[in-house]
Formats: structure tokens, sequence, C-alpha cells
């Protein structure tokens, strides 16, 4: 398959169109389709139980189940996956942790600037920073894990964790006056706050540092050459529009569901941008084996060259010498 026709195979799902923005399939690249539905039920769970304990007025709690969502689930991934089963935990937690610390120190910087700007000096600030946690976030996977795993899956997969842990230290630090609070309040405020802390937020940094990391994460070259380069700037836009936008519709006193709409927007963007660059990258590195087709092992499904079956999950030959070619 060749042009338009492959953009119909998602690389590393086949059975997807590349530019359909599916959240799982996009983050968690190396889950085997029977593994996609309990990571998709624990997203269900906590979004659920962030629901049930605002609804009950218990808001603080809610945040911080809110906040720890998409985190604790993406570490969760990492231990499941076979790619990671070997790496120590702690290597693991040091990478959503290094995010953290970004996130941290950029927000807080951020807040100890932002006071007193008339609107030329907020866009110019949300634009510096953007572009600081941009070139940030990824280096400590980029810098200390890039030559044990080489493939650019790898480096989506880090860039997201460490993206994951930036979005959790932003929420507690734009939210750290709130949390002190009380337990219980009115939760009528909190619902589409809520919302974005549990999805959009960490969707958008951990889609944009996996675009960015995965970009930087092998030589450029090849039919991903263009998109690679384009993934910092593509990830430094979608942290602008995505923090703009929002400040301007609800300045505009629109409802909060506008705002939530442009969020989801801009995270549907820079997931489909995702998916373009990985799909590219790996028929790259399968080409690298000089493999059109190869069959796994486990499953004995014909598939495209890749790090992985995406059917049963099985690794695949890292070498031409342990690959089954497929004849045509």
């Amino acid at each position: 398959m060749q042009g338009a026709e492959r953009l119909h195979h998602f690389a590393p799902h086949p059975g997807e169109h590349v530019a359909s923005p599916h959240v799982l399939s996009t983050l968690l690249p190396h889950l085997a389709h029977e593994q996609v539905h309990r990571f998709r039920w624990g997203l269900i769970g906590g979004v659920g139980t962030v629901a049930v304990l605002a609804a009950t007025g218990l808001v603080v709690p809610a945040i911080w189940v809110a906040a720890l969502v998409v985190p604790s689930l993406y570490i969760a991934y990492l231990r499941q996956v076979d790619v990671f089963a070997d790496e120590p935990l702690p290597v693991l937690l040091a990478t959503v942790v290094a995010g953290a610390a970004v996130g941290v120190g950029v927000t807080a910087a951020g807040d100890a600037l932002g006071g007193g700007l008339g609107a030329g000096g907020v866009v110019a600030l949300t634009a510096g920073i953007a572009v600081v946690a941009e070139v940030l976030k990824p280096l400590v996977p980029l810098l200390v894990l890039r030559r044990r795993y080489p493939n650019t899956l790898d480096g989506l997969v880090l860039g997201v964790a460490a993206g994951a842990g930036y979005a959790l230290a932003q929420t507690v630090v734009n939210l750290a006056g709130f949390l002190g609070g009380g337990l219980r309040t009115d939760p009528a405020g909190w619902v589409f706050t809520l919302v974005s802390v549990a999805l959009l937020i960490p969707l958008l940094h951990g889609s944009c540092t996996g675009l960015v990391s995965a970009s930087l994460w092998r030589p450029r070259g090849g039919r991903a050459a263009a998109l690679r380069s384009a993934g910092l700037p593509l990830a430094v836009i979608a942290d602008i529009s995505f923090a703009a936008g929002s400040e301007l519709l609800d300045d505009a006193g629109l409802s909060p569901l506008f705002v939530l709409l442009w969020q989801a927007l801009v995270v549907a963007g820079v997931l489909v941008a995702v998916r373009l660059l990985v799909h590219a990258a790996v028929l790259d590195e399968g080409s690298d084996l000089g493999l059109r087709e190869v069959r796994c092992h486990h499953c004995g499904r014909t598939l495209e060259a890749a790090r992985f079956c995406p059917h049963c999950g099985a690794l695949l030959p890292s070498s031409p010498a342990g690959a089954v070619a497929v004849s045509r």
C-alpha cells in the first residue's frame, strides 16, 4: 500500500485511519488490541470517580483525583508493555517527576511574571512559557533514555510520560490556593474545570511533549523528515493556542462549554500530528530492517514491519535475521 491508500492504515494499528484522533492507540501505541479496553475502562473509571466526588461536594479530592488520573494510568501502561518491562520503576517514575519539576518551575515563573501585564504582555508571556515548556519537558527522556530505546515509538511514549507529569504539576500550582481549603464546596462552578484537568490538559501536554520527543528521537531523513522538523513548532503553536484561546473565550464571557470545545479541538489537532509523524517514522524504521512486511511469530498475522505486533502485542524481531519475510 502506498500514497493515499496507506493513510487508511495507521502503521502501529492498521485498522485505523492515520488522521483519526484516537487517544489510546496514539498515546499508548504498544498496547495490543485486547489490552486497550483495560485502559479505556481505567480512564472512564477515573473520570467517573471525579464526577462522584464533585457531585457530593468533595471538590478538593475531585481535583486531586482528576490531576492524577492520566499520570497514574500512564505509569501503569509503562509497566504493562514489554518494551519497558525490564526498566526499574524509579527510572520510569523519574521521567514523570522530571516533567513535573519543569511544570512547577515554569508555571510558578509564569504566575510571578504575569501580574499587571496588558493584553500584549500576556500574549508575549504565554508564547514565551510555551516555548520554554516544550523545550524543557522532553529533556530527560532525550538525554537519559534515548540510547536504550532507539525507536521513535519509544521516544513518543517517554515524552508523553514527561508531559503527563508536567500537566499534574501545572494543575497543582495553579489551584494550590484552593487545594488548601475545605474539602466541601459547591461543585456548580467546577464541572468544566474538572473535565479540563482530568482529560484535556494532560492530553495536551502529553501529546505535545510526545510530539517533540518523537520528532527529535532519531536522525532526520526518510519520509518522516519534514514532520520531524515541524514537531517542536507545532507543539509550541498548540500550547499557545490552547492557553491563549481558552483565556480569550473566557474573557469574552462565552459559556465554559465553548472553552472545552476549543481545548478539545486543539488536542485533536496535536493527536493527528503525532499520528502522522509516528506513521511515517514506523514505516521508515521498518524499511531500515529491509522488510516491507513481516509475520508475527506469536499470532501468525501479517503486518508492516514495526517494533511490536498491534494484534497480540508480541515484540517483533529487531534485526532482519530474526524476521519472517513475507513473499508477495
